[in-house]
This record gives C-alpha cells, structure tokens and sequence, in this order.
C-alpha cells in the first residue's frame, strides 16, 4: 500500500464530516475509498446553510437523512474525523478453514439432494404437451400416396389445388432447364450445335 492509502485506511470506520465543491457537509461512517479518492460512507446526512429570506445575515441550517453514499474524490474538498469507531464488543476472530455448509434455519426444511421440491420436480404426465398417443410414430401404411411424377415422402396437395408439377420432374419439355437455372445450351462444351 502507498503512503496516501494508508493515512487513509487509518480513519476506515471513523464517523467523519466530508466538504463537498457545492459547500454541502455530509456526515457518515467512512467505509471505503480507492485510488481516485471516492469516499463511502454509511449512515449519512446531509448539512446545508440556506440564507433567509428576510435578514441577508441570518443563515439557517438544513439536516436531511441521506442513508449510503458514494461520493465521486472529484467533488470532495476536505475529509475530517469527528469520532473514533464505536468501542463495542468484538466479534471473536474466525480461523480460516476449508468451511462447512449450514443449514440457516429458516423457511422449509430442506430436502435431502435426490429430490427437488414440490413443483421443481420437471414434467408431470398429463399436465401440459401432446397426449402419449399424439407422440406415437404413424402405420407405414397410414401416409397417404404421392400423386404421380412426385418423389417419395412429398405430402399430398390438398382437395381443389390445381395440379402443379415441381421444376425438373417429368412432364416438363426435354432439354429444359429448370426454372431459375442457367441455360445450358451455349458456350458450354458438350452442349449446342456441331457436337
């Protein structure tokens, strides 16, 4: 740690009064602080001088309760300590060890790891999804037959659709390409006149 952090660590837990650029005072317990000054502090208020209106002299002084605060180091002017941290008694020291899960004590009691709680336990049968029989593979027998001149496995078209026959099945003209194929009949070797 540098010199600074350290003078800063110093007054960790101190409740301290902290100027900030707009003359506000705030009052807290310093918490925290890193390397571009910004402060924590718990249980802050807030103390502002507001002028009245009818005596220029008479300045009247404004608590408000603010709570946890980060204040930006840009905006602090100055940091003093008002009060050491509470002298109370102090929690015995913990060795550090490997630890061990503990049950809290509180809501349910807990369940032993090879079963989830009620409703965490995944799909129930009947509640939601396909019934079994909708899940079932069909009779190889029950698909109805492809019209003529379509592949194997192509659907049915359905009553009242004219008859359309998909590009490059039979019944288009010999020597046609496909819709949406280039032509094959010029500049290619193989293709064309004087073969």
């Amino acid at each position: 740690m540098s010199g600074r952090n350290t003078r800063m660590a110093q007054w960790l837990d101190y409740r301290v009064r902290v100027t900030i650029s707009d003359a506000r005072m705030l009052v807290g317990t310093f918490m925290a602080f890193d390397k571009y000054m910004n402060v924590v502090l718990a249980d802050c208020e807030e103390f502002r001088k507001i002028k009245s209106k009818g005596r220029k002299d008479e300045e009247k002084e404004v608590k408000r309760t603010l709570g946890f605060v980060v204040l930006r180091g840009e905006t602090i002017v100055s940091l003093m300590a008002e009060a050491p941290p509470p002298t109370g008694p102090k929690k015995p020291d913990i060795q550090p060890g490997p630890g061990r899960g503990q049950v809290a004590g509180r809501g349910m009691p807990a369940a032993p790891l090879s079963s989830a709680p009620a409703g965490l336990s995944g799909p129930v049968r009947g509640v939601g999804g396909p019934a079994a029989i909708q899940m079932q593979p069909k009779a190889g027998g029950a698909l109805p037959a492809a019209p003529p001149g379509m592949p194997p496995g192509f659907p049915a078209r359905p009553p009242g659709m004219p008859g359309m026959v998909p590009p490059g099945m039979p019944g288009m003209p010999p020597g046609m390409p496909p819709p949406g194929m280039p032509g094959m009949g010029r500049g290619m070797p193989g293709m064309g006149r004087g073969v």
